[in-house]
């Protein structure tokens, strides 16, 4: 009887390690083709940033000889509006995750400075103008001073001053998706104090989505929006 319940024991042991054996088999496929999947993917991506990469490089020289004015209207607040901006030292800059030769990109950018030159020195004495001042300084990349001023004899709060020299910077990023195949294009105040994110399938980013790019950059009739799909803008 012991002998017959063994057998039976076995028996249920081998059907259950055959089944085990199955599973891991199903489940090595499975990643092996996600891997597959993933390094498909990875190389599209990368394609993608190389393409960009290269595009921006001979796109920058040229810029920097021609040094285009920037079609776009900055507003810092109500009185202080730039126009005409004039776009120079266009450059480009390609970020790796790691410092191996082949690691994946974290992005690639070109960005660029709109100058004038003009120092400026702007006060605001109300919470909300102050926040919002510091807000569009940041996001144009200006380096300034900010300080509270306060009365010398009773030390009551006057106002708040920011002291910087009013050049901008411009930019849009490249950044790689690769899990999803996708690329993530950031435009920084393209269009104004603003920022915009475009989402495309790495396999269409060519020349003709970037010259779109470009066009937007300078202000020329462009489809750039309608490439991909809007995830943010304003």
């Amino acid at each position: 009887m012991l002998t017959a319940d063994c057998n039976k024991y076995d028996e249920h042991r081998v059907g259950l390690l055959d089944d085990l054996k199955r599973q891991a088999e199903a489940r090595q496929a499975q990643l092996q083709s996600s891997g597959a999947s993933l390094e498909r993917q990875t190389a599209l991506v990368e394609g993608a940033c190389t393409t960009a990469f290269r595009y921006w490089m001979e796109l920058a020289k040229q810029l920097n000889v021609l040094k285009p004015v920037a079609p776009a209207r900055y507003a810092l607040d109500g009185r202080h509006v730039f126009e005409q901006l004039p776009m120079s030292d266009f450059r480009v800059d390609a970020r790796r995750r790691s410092p191996a030769p082949n690691a994946p990109h974290e992005h690639v950018q070109l960005f660029w400075l709109l100058g004038s030159g003009r120092p400026l020195v702007i006060t605001k004495d109300y919470p909300n103008e102050i926040e919002k001042l510091q807000t569009r300084l940041r996001m144009s990349g200006v380096d300034f001073h900010i300080e509270n001023i306060r009365d010398p004899e009773d030390g009551r709060y006057l106002h708040t001053r920011f002291e910087f020299t009013a050049d901008f910077t411009a930019g849009v990023k490249l950044l790689p998706q690769h899990e999803q195949g996708q690329v993530q294009f950031q435009l920084i105040n393209l269009e104004g104090f603003e920022t915009a994110l475009v989402e495309l399938p790495a396999f269409e980013v060519n020349q003709a989505v970037l010259d779109e790019l470009a066009k937007l950059m300078l202000g020329q009739p462009n489809g750039f929006f309608q490439c991909g799909r809007v995830l943010r803008r304003g």
